[in-house]
């Protein structure tokens, strides 16, 4: 005779191949938020820096405030170009990726409860993932083209449709697999769900460099971070695939109980029922004073205060990483997106590799020192990053504001070529590189080939309005150099010299930060939540788990804007390496204030885990 549970064996064992199929929902979330963030920040940069209405109010925002604007000039920005000052496209692109938390907050608990209550032939959770997995996986393919055809009001609506839609199916996703599976199982089970789930996550991540790989067999031309945006229609396609093979592996495969006929057996016990529900309330209630006669003391409340605002800045840090990593590589490392996805994937999978030890760890040494030990190697490698490049910029006379506007005005010159090469749909020796440009623009010799097709090139830019007055601005006041418009070659020649020497390092350097971040990252995350709970006790896990969500949803949404800001008076996303490491440091003051806590049966916590997925 078979289990009652489809996640479940005879005899009394957790059968994998079931739940594998389980969490083939799960793995179809995962993979749409993998993909999400590096790619929508991408978008949404395009779509706000070209956007009449975001560039008038910059402008608005810089002659009102006169100070923002010397704040930019004192960065090195030169104020005096049409582009200089501060831009509010970081502010922007930070509040609207906190769209898809406040969704979360709001509505992913009310689907949860509806989900609840949910009698059909499918079960209670899988008419929620049949309806909303196939219309997120619409929406989401949709956004791509929407944004390529430079329309920013359509790709918000498809984005904030596809984060409403994403909260109605997310908590019956994640529910599906305790309802199938007996209370002794889950938390194997809830194991074999976040594989799936970090399965999902990682096939997001190497989407983009799969899609670039093939296209570019496939037609020849080169996909780099300037005119990557005509492969993310592929991208997202990959996202709206696998979530449309995880509902269908869901729909046919899984094997949820018919909810009607549970509901019929609940009508015919419904004065049972109602005996028990009072019962049930009058237990809560007497349950409920008794917490409340078991008040905190004060040193008690303190250390709960002090963790829950250690939570709040780790989160803010990490969260920044998350959001605002792609536009990082592409502004400092020169990055294509898919090339940053796949330096995400190096950090995950370090994660990953990192939980069994640091479980062992935080039993062995403690979760709080365990937690510190995480957040002192995730602010050793910030800093040291962020130290070296400072060093770096400095030994050839940059400060931090100055390099960020010399590579600006070098990575305008590369869109260009790269935009050109796009638009006429070059191949092979028809492509215009910088290399040859260089040679062109100093006179150099070349066939008359090629002096026509830099030529042709040249005027077209020169039509279009582009300007070389940066790069000669930031050659001449950077590299003690003396040039006129005409020496726009040895302008550029001698910017690209400067900055590939220093980028070229930084590109091997964010590898062991990534790598030691990714560990770190799991030392602290594996030991949050246990140590918030001993703080409480066992009589007070319901409340202290609702404190410790409060605390990290706070933070995702705070996180995004607060940075967005200092990413908009820094003018640079290098911002990141300072920004985390003083939210870290933030929050290991406060964990150090933490004196209180009692053990929590490790059974106890993992139970709260299961329930809390995702």
């Amino acid at each position: 005779m078979g289990s009652k549970y489809f996640c479940a064996k005879s005899n009394g064992k957790l059968d994998y191949g079931h739940t594998i199929l389980t969490g083939f929902g799960f793995l179809a979330a995962s993979i749409a938020w993998a993909i999400y963030d590096p790619y929508i920040t991408k978008i949404l940069n395009h779509l706000l820096s070209n956007s009449t209405v975001v560039n008038t109010w910059s402008t608005k925002l810089n002659e009102s405030i006169p100070f923002l604007a010397r704040l930019a000039a004192a960065q090195g920005e030169n104020v005096n170009l049409a582009s200089g000052g501060i831009t509010l496209v970081p502010l922007f692109i930070g509040i609207i990726m906190t769209f898809d938390n406040i969704f979360g907050v709001i509505f992913q608990p009310a689907f949860g409860k509806l989900s609840d209550r949910c009698h059909s032939k499918l079960g209670k959770r899988r008419p929620f993932i049949v309806f909303g997995a196939p219309i997120c996986a619409l929406l989401f393919a949709l956004i791509p083209f929407a944004a390529n055809g430079g329309s920013l009001p359509l790709t918000m609506t498809f984005i904030i449709l596809f984060v409403f839609v994403m909260s109605l199916w997310r908590a019956p996703v994640v529910a599906l697999m305790p309802d199938l599976t007996p209370p002794e199982l889950r938390s194997e089970g809830n194991a074999v769900i976040n594989l799936m789930g970090g399965l999902g996550g990682l096939i997001g991540m190497i989407a983009g460099t799969i899609v670039t790989i093939i296209y570019q067999l496939i037609t020849g031309v080169n996909i780099t971070s300037s005119n990557e945006s005509r492969i993310f229609p592929y991208v997202f396609l990959i996202g709206s695939v696998v979530m449309i093979i995880g509902m269908l592996v869901v729909l046919l495969k899984v094997k949820e109980p018919d909810s009607r006929l549970r509901a019929v057996s609940e009508q015919n016990m419904a004065m049972d029922e109602q005996a028990r529900a009072a019962a049930e309330k009058e237990a809560r209630k007497k349950e409920k004073a008794e917490r409340k006669a078991q008040k905190l003391s004060a040193g008690e409340r303190k250390s709960l205060v002090f963790m829950l605002l250690g939570l709040f800045f780790l989160f803010c840090g990490t969260n920044a990483i998350t959001t605002f990593f792609a536009l990082f590589a592409a502004e400092i490392l020169h990055f294509a997106t898919s090339q940053a996805t796949i330096l995400m994937a190096i950090f995950a999978v370090c994660s990953a590799a990192a939980a069994l030890p640091a479980g062992k760890m935080g039993k062995k040494l403690g979760r709080k020192k365990t937690i510190i030990i995480g957040l002192s190697i995730f602010i050793a490698a910030f800093v040291v990053f962020f130290a070296i490049f400072n060093v770096m910029i400095a030994k050839d006379g940059f400060s931090m504001g100055t390099f960020n506007t010399t590579n600006k005005s070098y990575i305008a010159v590369t869109e260009e070529i790269n935009n050109y090469n796009d638009t006429h749909n070059l191949k092979d020796d028809a492509l215009v590189n910088m290399e040859s440009y260089i040679k062109y623009l100093n006179g150099e010799s070349m066939s008359d080939t090629e002096m026509q097709k830099y030529e042709a090139f040249d005027k077209e830019i020169t039509a279009n309005g582009f300007s070389f007055d940066g790069l000669i601005s930031s050659a001449n006041s950077q590299l003690g150099l003396n040039l006129t418009e005409n020496d726009r070659g040895e302008a550029l020649n001698a910017v690209s010299g400067a900055l590939d020497k220093i980028i070229k390092i930084m590109k091997i350097l964010i590898f062991p930060v990534l790598i030691l971040g990714g560990a770190a990252n799991m030392f602290i995350t594996v030991n949050t939540l246990p140590l918030v709970l001993e703080i409480g006790g066992v009589e007070k896990v319901g409340t202290f788990t609702g404190y410790y969500y409060t605390a990290t949803f706070s933070a995702q949404i705070a996180s995004p804007i607060v940075y967005g800001v200092v990413a908009m008076l820094s003018g640079t996303y290098l911002s990141l390496f300072y920004y985390s490491p003083i939210a870290f440091v933030l929050s290991v003051l406060c964990i150090f204030i933490v004196k209180h806590g009692e053990a929590i049966p490790q059974n106890v916590i993992d139970k709260i885990e299961e329930e809390n997925a995702d």
